[in-house]
């Protein structure tokens, strides 16, 4: 029982010094406020829905910088397990895109599914190749995708390139919203398969050194 709930103490106090919370908070606030203006003017504001699904993947790869990473990467606890740890950002982020959507769905557009589809796969996006980042040696990939993540999609949100055959932005209903719930779904797919094969390398050559030592000894 001492080592379970020690473990949990364990877990607990790195999630409360890793998260960066009023980041967090910060980011939060400002996707609720951008989805509730575009709420209120949809016709004009739209692009403004892209800006938000730009803070959700750069806050999201926030989460995975890492400061002390010099200190950190050589701890016990594998890169996997902090990964595990620091999701809980990003899941609140999610939670909170598809809250602000569930409650001002009325004057949006009728693909409740496909818009909260969007926020999940962006968090996973980010979350995820910065990850990737992570287990190949940056500390802090997150602040440089972020800086990237938020002008381009905001910018592929206007003018939404290639919108016939890649509606990945679909606003009307004439659009192929079936068509850009399928590209997201295969987006995020990819973010998952790229973080989930970065973490196996890292856990897999942290193994390899440990059989290492022991051999040594």
């Amino acid at each position: 029982m001492n080592a379970v709930s020690g473990r949990v103490g364990g877990t607990l106090r790195y999630l409360l010094i890793a998260t960066q919370w009023s980041f967090l908070a910060g980011a939060a606030l400002l996707v609720a406020g951008g989805v509730a203006l575009v709420a209120r003017w949809p016709n004009a504001l739209w692009p403004l829905h892209g800006a938000a699904l730009g803070l959700v993947m750069g806050a999201a790869a926030v989460a995975v910088d890492e400061r002390c990473a010099l200190v950190v990467d050589v701890s016990p606890r594998p890169l996997w397990w902090r990964t595990a740890v620091r999701s809980v950002g990003p899941t609140i982020l999610i939670l909170v895109w598809a809250a602000v959507h569930w409650v001002l769905r009325a004057p949006l557009p009728d693909h409740l599914e496909v818009l909260i589809l969007q926020g999940v796969v962006a968090a996973g996006l980010g979350f995820g190749l910065a990850t990737a980042a992570r287990a190949a040696g940056h500390s802090e990939p997150g602040a440089v995708l972020a800086a990237t993540a938020v002008p381009l999609v905001a910018g592929a949100a206007l003018a939404r390139p290639f919108e016939t055959d890649l509606p990945l932005f679909p606003v009307w209903p004439h659009e192929d919203w079936g068509r850009a719930a399928l590209i997201w779904a295969v987006l995020g797919t990819a973010a998952a398969l790229v973080a989930g094969r970065a973490l196996w390398r890292d856990a897999r050559q942290r193994r390899a050194v440990g059989d290492a030592h022991l051999r040594d000894r």
